[in-house]
């Protein structure tokens, strides 16, 4: 009668050894997965600003005129610049950053039609439409005419709203987007952003670098693309910040 030989099997030390190079693996494969994780929101980010800039292109069009950012704070339910474009995107998760979706600071906003939170996308409304009621210069809504340039002037970019001194996201602004200067228009503010100087930045609305530290935005002719925050504020590149991405005309010289 034959003696049955003993099967190998795992010692202790080679069973460690296969689960330390599993760990190592993890760690190295990790950053891949967050990166790949990133560009997945980054892409659905530019397709949702697509998207919104050519709902801003069409009710331009159509009331020959941009959307105001708000109605005035005693109007229930208050509307605002995702309102007056929804008839013509219809999905309210388009309005949603996906990188913004965990921040309860940045969803802060309901549409007027149904409740729904949205948030993370700032409107540029210095140039296009301020609601605020500050005689003699304000409320605005541009004409499709002052805007002669709109494959170069944004219309909605991904934004943090005004921060505060700490560098936290207030909750203020988070609708829309200031430029890097003051308007010849004016925000309502003594700061000429949205919220008053006491915020960081002077009270800026910022422009959110949340996808590969790049802000994705929508022009005015309905495309979109991602840039620097830098190159934002900077339309000619010659390292002084203006306005010529932000005024309607692709003029780096006027507020």
């Amino acid at each position: 009668m034959r003696s049955e030989t003993p099967r190998g099997g795992f010692t202790l030390i080679e069973l460690l050894v296969v689960i330390a190079v599993i760990a190592i693996l993890a760690a190295m494969l990790m950053p891949v997965f967050a990166q790949a994780r990133g560009k997945a929101r980054q892409s659905s980010c530019l397709s949702n600003l697509r998207q919104l800039g050519m709902g801003v292109q069409m009710y331009a069009q159509d009331y020959g005129a941009y959307p105001l950012a708000s109605s005035p704070s005693s109007q229930v339910p208050r509307t605002r610049w995702a309102d007056h474009i929804f008839p013509y995107v219809r999905n309210e998760q388009v309005f949603l950053c996906p990188s913004a979706a965990g921040d309860p600071a940045l969803l802060s906003k309901r549409f007027a039609h149904s409740g729904v939170l949205y948030g993370g996308y700032g409107y540029n409304y210095q140039y296009l439409g301020n609601a605020r009621n500050v005689p003699p210069h304000l409320p605005f809504a541009a004409a499709e005419a002052m805007v002669p340039a709109p494959a170069e002037t944004v219309a909605i970019a991904d934004t943090v709203g005004a921060l505060t001194v700490d560098g936290a996201i207030s909750g203020e602004g988070v609708y829309v987007v200031d430029p890097p200067l003051g308007s010849s228009r004016g925000s309502g503010q003594a700061s000429g952003y949205y919220a008053s100087s006491s915020y960081a930045h002077g009270g800026r609305s910022l422009p959110g670098e949340r996808h590969a530290e790049r802000v994705n935005v929508a022009f005015c002719d309905g495309h979109a693309k991602a840039l620097k925050r830098s190159q934002l504020d900077d339309y000619n590149g010659d390292g002084v910040r203006d306005n010529g991405y932000w005024n309607g005309c692709g003029d780096p010289t006027r507020w």
